[in-house]
């Protein structure tokens, strides 16, 4: 039987695919520590779980919380600002926009908008901040299910920040009956984006040096409470993929023979049917395998236009389509907490899109990062080629003028099409030699993890482990 307790708040896909796969739970279980996962109702409610490990976050009590307390929700939006960057700077304007079209009192959208400008200058401000909700907003949700499973420890996806107040209303939770609570941030542009947090951690798990540095500069936490252990989500890239490279590409319809695009989409429709068009129908030969994995939100694969290029695309030869949604291990589906098979099964085909592939077309996004990991050469498209209708927020100037898209090692690592003809003439580089920029992707992995072995996990489960010694 395991000695130790550690629960775990489980919301979003980063959070599943670092804290629920087996290798993980197998690290925790080697040192006696039983995870208790506490997913969202839907999930919950919907699903044959474990009623020994698995229970319901309050995520419905908790939204009821937030949205009853104007104060609690003022204060959590000037955490999200008071973090100055590049990333949150483009926020707040993306704020005052959508606020200046859906109030009819402008006078009022522009007080808002200058005193969060002027607020989130005060030096410190996140800390008052969050001591405030603490002390005026507390809640008590998960008080006796604490309790009456013993629990010796949390371990939170972030530290609360903006898109992790569930898990941040948790964490208070525990700390007010004291509780440890150790974060282990699951993305890497999470400190840098997410504004500031809503709670001092016991320990926090970074990946890397460079993330060290950032949370101490803009978090505010120690170093005596900083800990590097490296991306626990990447492991599985360090472990053979499931089928060889002429296996998997069979596997799929796809012919061996041919080199292969893997086009990673992003929220904007129009991008897939500007791809498709380009690349199958219009400036390429037959002489490539085309990949096309959507972004996995139903947003994207819910929509009518999705509907429509599917149904294109299903006629079409040397092609694969790769759907998350299929497999469920990308949105926290029911299926990738009911059976372990069909969440792995999706990040297996990923793994091995990453490591077959021989170029990959992106938006900036996190797929990126694990491409470096897995040596696959990236184009990103840096252009906007049809705007109308279009939120600025999807548009590729906005990707690029993130702070986490800024860094000189993750620009030399991959390359930035200006148009459709530059993107054409770096897959032609690229199909020729996949090797070109391999120590640039190789240096850029390595800073930005820290460590690329494959035992994150493994040292995470060691930091709970001599923390609750």
């Amino acid at each position: 039987m395991s000695d130790l307790k550690l629960a775990i708040p489980l919301w979003g896909k980063m959070a599943t695919r670092s804290f629920h796969t087996p290798l993980f739970r197998g690290s925790l279980e080697e040192r006696g520590i039983m995870p208790l996962y506490f997913v969202g109702p839907h999930y919950f409610r919907n699903a044959e779980l474990d009623p020994a490990r698995y229970f319901e976050l309050k995520a419905d009590q908790y939204d009821k919380f937030f949205n009853s307390h104007r104060g609690l929700s003022e204060l959590s939006n000037l955490r999200r600002f008071v973090v100055r960057t590049e990333t949150t700077d483009l926020r707040l304007r993306e704020t005052i926009e959508d606020t200046l079209f859906a109030s009819r009192r402008l006078a009022r959208v522009w007080i808002y908008a200058g005193m969060m400008d002027l607020l989130r200058r005060i030096p410190r401000l996140g800390e008052l901040a969050a001591w405030s909700e603490a002390i005026l907003y507390k809640t008590q949700e998960h008080d006796q299910d604490l309790k009456s499973h013993a629990v010796d420890c949390v371990l939170t996806p972030g530290f609360g920040s903006y898109g992790f107040q569930h898990e941040g209303l948790f964490a208070r939770e525990a700390q007010a009956l004291g509780l440890p609570v150790i974060c282990g941030i699951t993305n890497y542009d999470n400190v840098v984006n997410r504004g500031f947090r809503g709670f001092m951690p016991d320990k926090v798990a970074v990946w890397s040096k460079l993330m060290a540095d950032e949370t101490m500069a803009l978090q505010g936490i120690p170093a005596s409470r900083i800990e590097i252990t490296g991306p626990v989500q990447y492991d599985r890239y360090f472990r053979p993929p499931p089928l060889n490279r002429e296996e998997f590409l069979q596997s799929k319809g796809l012919d061996p023979a041919k080199k292969t695009i893997f086009y990673a989409g992003g929220v904007d429709l129009s991008r897939y049917f500007e791809i498709c068009w380009l690349l199958m129908e219009h400036r390429t030969s037959a002489a490539s395998n085309l990949v096309l994995r959507p972004y996995p939100h139903p947003k994207v694969l819910k929509a009518p236009e999705w509907q429509l290029l599917e149904e294109h695309l299903s006629r079409q030869s040397s092609f694969y389509l790769s759907n998350p949604l299929r497999f469920s291990s990308d949105t926290l589906e029911v299926g990738c907490l009911k059976n372990d098979v069909q969440g792995e099964a999706d990040l297996d085909e990923l793994a091995c899109l990453f490591h077959y592939s021989d170029v990959m077309i992106n938006h900036f996004s996190t797929v990126s990062l694990e491409a470096a990991i897995c040596d696959l050469p990236t184009i990103h498209i840096g252009y906007d080629s049809y705007t109308y209708g279009r939120r600025y927020s999807i548009s590729a100037a906005f990707q690029r003028r993130q702070t986490h898209n800024l860094r000189k090692l993750r620009l030399e690592a991959a390359k930035v099409a200006e148009d459709q003809d530059q993107l054409i003439q770096y897959l032609d580089f690229y199909l020729q030699d996949r090797t070109l920029d391999q120590a640039q992707r190789r240096e850029y992995a390595l800073v930005e993890c820290g460590y690329l072995d494959g035992l994150s996990g493994e040292r995470l489960a060691a930091l709970i482990k001599s923390y609750l010694r």
